[in-house]
């Protein structure tokens, strides 16, 4: 996938969908929003994802309640926790590290749109969240972010531009609070909780 800067932001041209791809993709991703994402069993839902191109990796806990998006062109590393009702808009790519913590209702969009063009064209922008990076309660991620390595988004952030390593980062837009101790970075999440 092509990678362009633009404007401050990251742009990704997508290849179009076509045959099997797309079926799997949109029919995939919409039984799972309807259906399987309340399916009480970590497994079911992370190997339906798996079925739908989506890249997992190992010990990952997605709770239920989370809507996907293109889940082909999202992939998550290992030790990984997704709260409850997370929204993750794979439209133009994400790419989540290992030891992840994505608290309940956060919203992770892959793209915008160009409110200036007259056809309201799609502009789709790849996020990328770096290793330990932790994202509180509801935190929204706009389309072409990267949150560096072991960086700590306070709950209710807007998050418009990248947020370097270690940087511990709140309010709307996200702006700097401090920074966190590299040290601490060494845990691994092993939560998987049995009916959630």
């Amino acid at each position: 996938m092509p990678v362009t800067e633009v404007a401050g932001l990251r742009e990704i041209d997508t290849p179009p969908l076509r045959g099997f791809r797309k079926v799997r993709s949109h029919l995939g991703a919409a039984f799972f929003n309807m259906g399987v994402n309340g399916f009480p069993f970590h497994a079911v839902r992370q190997g339906y994802l798996r079925a739908c191109g989506m890249k997992i990796g190992s010990q990952v806990a997605i709770m239920r309640g989370a809507i996907v998006i293109r889940p082909e062109q999202i992939s998550v590393g290992s030790h990984c926790i997704f709260g409850f009702n997370v929204f993750l808009g794979g439209e133009g790519g994400i790419q989540i590290g290992s030891n992840v913590n994505i608290s309940s209702f956060c919203a992770i969009l892959g793209g915008r749109h160009d409110f200036d063009d007259p056809t309201f064209r799609p502009i789709l922008n790849p996020v990328i969240i770096e290793d330990y990076a932790w994202l509180a309660t509801r935190v929204t991620i706009a389309g072409g972010v990267r949150i560096g390595r072991g960086a700590v988004v306070a709950a209710g952030a807007v998050v418009t531009r990248d947020v370097p390593p270690y940087h511990v980062v709140g309010g709307v837009p996200a702006k700097k609070i401090r920074e966190r101790n590299p040290e601490a970075c060494v845990y691994e999440f092993n939560y998987q909780p049995w009916f959630f």
